[in-house]
């Protein structure tokens, strides 16, 4: 049952890191891992979660870019309003 189980949370793994989907991705990093049947077994879970890790990684760094720009487009628009209503003369 534990070789299954096992052979069967790296082929459930592997299908989300090659859909790309990211909430079964952060749903198997919160699993425990299960009891790998040999050290190529573990291995290959190893390689797998890196490779989560990276997909994870790089949609964590798109956020952060539309997130900084976001922030840099309100500032913009902060300052061009603030300058637009100052009737000083």
């Amino acid at each position: 049952m534990e070789r299954r189980n096992s052979k069967e949370w790296i082929n459930s793994l592997k299908i989300a890191i090659i859909n790309n989907d990211l909430t079964k991705i952060e749903e198997y990093s919160k699993r425990d891992l299960p009891s790998f049947s040999s050290i190529d077994e573990a291995k290959e879970a190893l390689n797998l979660v890196n490779q989560a890790i990276s997909i994870l990684q790089k949609e964590k760094d798109i956020i952060g870019n539309k997130l900084q720009s976001f922030k840099n487009q309100q500032k913009y628009f902060q300052n061009y309003q603030n300058s637009t209503f100052n009737f000083e003369a």
